[in-house]
Order: structure tokens, then sequence, then C-alpha cells
């Protein structure tokens, strides 16, 4: 454009009276330079053609999330029922991770795994051979789950005598006689570390907490605060 302006101040510094040939001389030559040459079209072949089709392919926007996320539904768990793999061709995966399915899914016949998500009210029994029983019973909010495979642990935090206690457990342990779910729920995070800043009235839970219901068929509900 400045360029124009340009040409236009060269123009008006003619000798000439006529300030309306002065632009007409500017316009027409810009509507000149401005108008666009038509070009003969080129043929197209095949090849072109099919090029052009996956570039406007690739060119579409992506579909948008879904609305509802899988960790509110609840996971597959290995039915013991059901007959594993043979080998790791038949499973399309490594030697090592043939292995860890498949103690994985040995462990599901032994004991019942339920699904459980980070804010769910949880009971585990633990075997202790330095106890008379024979086993420990914790109960108490689940604030962290790891998923890794054969190495997946959760953690159960609870207030018990003045004092803030988390105890950390392996899902697939064989020193883990029981799981119990008794309140399943969800919080807004997946990690529930800023309990440990909180009130203790925040976390603590009572051992003879009563299990709560859940409709399988329903999402998992969100918790809700009291006051």
């Amino acid at each position: 454009m400045a360029g124009w302006t340009r040409l236009k101040n060269l123009l008006q510094c003619l000798p000439t009276r006529n300030n309306s040939v002065q632009n007409l001389l500017f316009y027409g030559l810009r509507s000149l330079v401005s108008t666009p040459v038509a070009q003969p079209k080129q043929a197209v072949t095949d090849g072109a053609e099919t090029s052009i089709k996956k570039r406007n392919k690739s060119r579409k926007k992506l579909s948008r999330r879904p609305r509802f996320s899988k960790r509110f539904l609840p996971k597959l768990q290995p039915k013991a029922d059901e007959e594993y793999y043979s080998s790791p061709k038949q499973m399309k995966t490594n030697l090592i991770d043939f292995l860890e399915r498949r103690d994985m899914h040995q462990r599901s016949k032994v004991i019942n795994i339920p699904y459980f998500t980070s804010g769910s009210v949880m009971a585990v029994v633990k075997s202790d051979p330095h106890l008379k029983r024979g086993s420990t019973r914790f109960v108490g909010i689940c604030i962290a789950v790891n998923n890794n495979k054969l190495g997946s642990t959760f953690i159960l935090r609870n207030f018990i005598d003045g004092q803030g206690i988390e105890m950390m457990y392996e899902t697939y342990s064989p020193l883990i006689q029981k799981i119990e779910v008794l309140k399943l729920e969800r919080r807004r995070k997946s990690k529930l570390y800023y309990l440990r800043d909180k009130m203790p009235s925040e976390y603590t839970i009572k051992q003879s907490f009563k299990a709560v219901e859940h409709d399988n068929e329903k999402t998992v509900p969100v918790y809700q605060r009291k006051y």
C-alpha cells in the first residue's frame, strides 16, 4: 500500500493542474496491476487426483472427545473360568508381559479383586504370621491407585488413636486374603494426597463401617461434601 501512496504523491507533483487526470492515471494503473491474470487450467492426472484427495482427508478436523470417560465405568476384570493364552505369540506380546498377565489371571482365581477408584472406602485383610489371629484388617479411604500390571498398588488412609495412618498394599500380593469395597465413590482428582493437610474429620472412617451396595449398571457416584 505504501507503494501506491508514493505513486499518487509523484503524480500530484507533475506540472499539470487538472487533478482529475492524475486520479484517472492512478486508479487506472492500480486496476491493471491488481486484476489477476487468468492462467490456463492444467490437466490433472489420476495419480494427482488421489494425492489431492488424501491431502484433503488429512486436513479434516478430528472428532471431538467423547463426553464420558473410561474411568467412570467399571473395568473388565479377568474371569477365573476363562482359558488364558497358551503362548506369547498367541497373545501377540513379549514374554515378560505374557508371564505377568498370566500370574495376574491365576491370582484372580484365588481372590476376588473388585473394581475401585481413589476416594472409595475399602477394607483389606492381610495375613500376618507374627499375630495370634494370623491376619489384620485395615479400613480406610483409598487416596491413590497405581495400575502397573503385576506391580499394581493402592494406598489407604485413616485416622486411628489420634494419628494419621497410611497403608500401601500390592493388589496381586499373595499375602492379601480379601479386598472389600465398602463404599464405591470417586473424587475430582485421581490422587488425594491433599487429605494429609486436611482435618482428620475428612478421612476418619470407623472400623465398623457397613458396606453400601452399588448398582454396577450405573456410573460411579461423586463424593459430596456434607458442609
